[in-house]
């Protein structure tokens, strides 16, 4: 995330929030975030450029140590943050004002992990950590990518179990109400889940509820086209796969090679689909057989096999989407990426 501040802030003269915002100050230092430094250049530095922080109160609650390593690291840090960080990751202010977010809030966000909720964490998370190290090496937006690669690795970014499509509601339900993250789940929660879709322009009713809840509001039978799509109105940032499940976005030539006891029947069977016939396909063993293959256990492995994110992107060629902030179509594994990166 990238962090401002009001600079008025600093001139509290309340113990309870100079200390947090001391504390908020050291955790910004870890790097798991971006502090747009120009909001505060005027707090570390004069007119002529002399350090003055160690003048506010707030600094005497930091260490020497640190102290200096946050001279250091505003004074390198001076440059205006890329347009595509700013396009991309969610900024935000920390202040008292309307619009602003208290210190209080702020620190929470910036230490507690975010989560993705998913229907099942080992073969979505394999689904989503596949993916995301795939378009890390894409050229446009691979240094958000990568960040949220990081963030996995760091284990500031976890993935939470609902067991089924039927926990979904009630594992956000509880984050929500949880203390660690009131007042802030819009910033820390996303949630992931299967369509089920069977044909294009199939919507299947057992969704119904789940999407009411995600956008706390009745929705229409059948769907309109925002009913089933993530608003920024929405109670957290969720998607409903364009596809029928994660295996549906697999490509064939990635399935043929690790399913070594498919049939040259079988390959044939699936070449001659259309891309379309693909994304509503039901894998398992009484409808399209793919020999002894394991779908559950062994599709997800797949997304972290050794192939370019170029084979995914032409596996989602015909369904893009249309993002705003880049006024491009991208995919829509690209769209999963990007809505995940507004919360880390």
């Amino acid at each position: 995330m990238i962090i401002s501040f009001n600079p008025a802030i600093f001139q509290t003269q309340d113990s309870d929030m100079q200390s947090i915002l001391a504390d908020i100050l050291v955790e910004l230092l870890k790097d798991n975030h971006f502090i747009d430094t120009r909001s505060i250049q005027s707090i570390f530095f004069d007119h002529d450029d002399k350090y003055i922080f160690d003048k506010n109160n707030i600094s005497q609650l930091i260490s020497s140590p640190r102290r200096e390593y946050l001279q250091d690291y505003i004074n390198n840090n001076r440059k205006p943050l890329t347009k595509l960080h700013r396009d991309h990751l969610t900024h935000f202010t920390i202040g008292t004002n309307s619009g602003e977010i208290h210190p209080n809030d702020a620190y929470k966000i910036i230490t507690e992990r975010s989560k993705i909720i998913v229907e099942n964490i080992i073969n979505d998370g394999k689904f989503i950590k596949g993916i995301c190290q795939k378009y890390s090496s894409n050229k446009t937006r691979r240094n958000i990518y990568r960040l949220i690669d990081i963030a996995i690795k760091k284990e500031i970014l976890e993935f939470d179990n609902a067991g089924g499509i039927g926990g979904i509601e009630q594992i956000s339900q509880y984050w929500i109400d949880a203390d660690r993250y009131s007042n802030i789940y819009k910033y820390k929660l996303m949630a992931i889940f299967d369509s089920d879709k069977t044909h294009i322009n199939h919507f299947n009713t057992k969704y119904t509820k789940l999407i009411e809840f995600l956008k706390n509001r009745t929705i229409s039978n059948p769907p309109a086209t925002n009913d089933i799509i993530y608003e920024e109105d929405d109670l957290i940032i969720w998607h409903i796969l364009y596809k029928r499940k994660i295996e549906n976005y697999i490509p064939l030539d990635i399935l043929f090679k690790k399913a070594p006891l498919i049939t040259q029947d079988q390959k044939d069977h699936l070449s001659s689909k259309s891309e379309s016939d693909l994304d509503f396909l039901e894998y398992n063993k009484d409808n399209n057989n793919i020999g002894q293959i394991k779908i559950k256990e062994e599709f997800p492995e797949m997304f972290l096999s050794d192939f370019s994110y170029r084979l995914l992107e032409q596996r989602c060629e015909h369904h893009k989407v249309f993002l705003p902030e880049a006024n491009e179509l991208v995919s829509e594994l690209e769209q999963i990426l990007l809505k995940i990166a507004k919360i880390i």
